[in-house]
């Protein structure tokens, strides 16, 4: 179990997507969330 967190942890936190503009996934969705929340104010 505590490998199947481990590479969630790796994948969602750490790892490089070359769709998303080579940042995590988490990376994105931070810049996404300041992105919008820019654009509402």
């Amino acid at each position: 179990m505590d490998e199947v967190v481990d590479w969630l942890t790796f994948y969602n936190y750490r790892r490089l997507h070359s769709s998303l503009g080579y940042l995590s996934p988490m990376q994105y969705e931070q810049r996404w969330h300041a992105a919008q929340h820019k654009n509402a104010a």
